[in-house]
């Protein structure tokens, strides 16, 4: 006599479940290339606007080093910590003396820029200040002017009559109401005399924050597309499409609501007898504060 065996439909359906689990797990995790199409609209609607319930988390914050020098074979000779913080709407420009020592080594952030390159320069000041930036970007005149002009002009309140001597030319910078096109602008940052580099790097930061403060207003999706081609397409940088895209809505969130959203913070310590920076212990405390970090 036939025996009928049990249905194991059960285990079937169990394993069916299981298998279905990896699958989207699988998809979730590879969505930046499977779907990059997606990517763009999280945060974001069909007509490229910010999506009504679109909520910035500190999943969106980042942390970044930019380096801008004259020409492209040039070593930096302006390094600054972009922070950004999605939730409160805010950017912080932390601009980093060009002799920031680097206790274990000795060197400074320009030599090691120029000898070991952007993400060397990056471990370089996390051990200076603490700070981990994600990623970098270093710029050249010609591509910082070409950035600055999509951007468009800022008028800056002179503090006092400054003198740019760029080579072969010499132009005066009268104080009180100016405006400032991007080439004047990174003459005014690079190649004035301000008598010291802590006031060059508090005006730099200034007229800076202005610059964004004063233009990124009504911007849309597709003109923060056009700057971030622009940017990846003519800097040295280590930036990546899925870091763009995952912070767009939160930028777009920021161009919407932040108020003026663009300040800075000049680091403060001692210059030593080689010529180096140390930072002081206060000020890397400040810093961390200014990143999130504490």
């Amino acid at each position: 006599m036939s025996v009928k065996r049990k249905s194991n439909w059960y285990i079937y359906f169990i394993a069916f479940g299981i298998t279905i689990a990896f699958v989207v797990a699988a998809i979730f995790s590879f969505r930046w290339f499977l779907f990059p199409d997606k990517t763009e609209s999280v945060g974001i609607n069909d007509n490229g606007e910010l999506a009504d319930d679109f909520k910035p988390t500190t999943a969106h914050n980042f942390v970044m080093l930019a380096m801008l020098s004259d020409a492209s074979s040039d070593n930096p000779e302006l390094f600054s910590i972009i922070s950004y913080n999605a939730v409160s709407n805010e950017a912080c420009l932390i601009p980093l003396p060009v002799g920031l020592s680097i206790e274990h080594t000795g060197r400074t952030l320009s030599n090691i820029y120029y000898t070991q390159g952007g993400e060397e320069a990056v471990k370089a000041i996390e051990e200076a200040v603490g700070v981990r930036c994600e990623s970098f970007v270093k710029m050249d005149r010609e591509a910082f002017v070409s950035l600055a002009t999509a951007f468009g002009n800022v008028e800056y309140n002179v503090g006092k009559t400054t003198i740019i001597n760029d080579g072969n030319t010499v132009e005066t910078i009268n104080s009180g109401e100016q405006m400032f096109t991007a080439e004047k602008l990174f003459g005014y940052i690079m190649k004035a005399d301000f008598g010291d580099e802590l006031n060059r790097l508090n005006n730099a930061a200034d007229i800076l924050s202005e610059l964004i403060n004063q233009n990124f207003r009504n911007l849309d999706s597709s003109i923060l597309d056009v700057y971030y081609e622009m940017i990846v397409g003519s800097a040295d940088t280590n930036m990546t499409e899925e870091q763009y895209k995952s912070r767009k809505a939160a930028l777009l969130n920021t161009v919407e609501y932040g108020n003026e959203p663009v300040g800075y913070y000049i680091p403060y310590g001692e210059y030593t007898e080689d010529g180096g920076f140390k930072i002081s212990e206060n000020s890397i405390i400040s810093i961390k504060q200014r990143t999130g970090l504490m």
